[in-house]
């Protein structure tokens, strides 16, 4: 029996719809999972662990390489903090509390398409594909909203979300055992960029799978935007 599947561009409109639907089940059950994984083990990621007394509290936790520590934490916040996001790049300690609480947010990038009117960028979500960082008061949809000039500007809740990346990104360098943990779990740990946010590390869990783009441009116009309506 042949079991290959066809072509993307063979797919007719209710096989893409059936797909569509199954990626959306499996990405719900996929982020639940990751979501108890990640409650489970929140203590590992602990910034008083690579931070110590740099970070405030009433605790006192003694760690011997903090202040080189919070130097590459410095380095790194110093390089990505004037673009996009037009903040002073000092960071001054000891530096507020920061919850153990991770955040996973779906990861997007800009999909060139063309269309009848020319190359347009799309943005796409890869459902498979979550950023994680530490709890801040900007999502990061609203990060790039605020980036792009398209909210009102909070420059405390900016700093805090650019902060809390750069210290996830660290830490997981810190304590690579952390990924080695969600790769044995079958997840890939990668550290990505997006060009909403200029070099600013975001650190991405991905599932043991991948997704595929539908065609991006069907033969016909009708087509194209029965697809559009159907698929959302």
């Amino acid at each position: 029996m042949d079991n290959t599947a066809p072509p993307l561009e063979d797919l007719k409109i209710d096989q893409l719809l059936q797909l569509h639907s199954l990626t959306k089940d499996l990405a719900k059950f996929y982020h639940k999972q990751l979501r108890g994984y990640l409650d489970t083990i929140a203590l590992l990621f602990r910034p008083r662990r690579i931070l110590g007394d740099a970070i405030e509290g009433a605790e006192r936790e003694a760690v011997g390489a903090s202040e080189r520590n919070v130097a590459e934490l410095r380095d790194l916040y110093r390089k990505v903090a004037v673009r996009p996001f037009g903040l002073r790049p000092e960071l001054s300690v000891p530096l507020e509390s920061v919850s153990t609480q991770m955040q996973l947010y779906e990861w997007e990038y800009i999909h060139q398409v063309n269309t009848d009117r020319g190359w347009r960028g799309i943005k796409v979500t890869s459902p498979l594909t979550l950023v994680l960082t530490y709890s801040s008061t900007y999502s990061l949809p609203m990060l790039r909203q605020v980036v792009a000039g398209q909210e009102d500007r909070d420059n405390e809740a900016v700093k805090a979300f650019v902060l809390r990346a750069c210290l996830t990104h660290l830490h997981l360098q810190k304590f690579p055992a952390i990924g080695e943990l969600l790769s044995g779990l079958r997840y890939r740990v990668e550290t990505r960029q997006s060009p909403e946010t200029g070099d600013l590390p975001l650190v991405t869990v991905s599932a043991p799978f991948s997704t595929l783009r539908p065609p991006g441009q069907p033969r016909k116009r009708s087509q194209r935007t029965r697809w559009r309506r159907q698929l959302r």
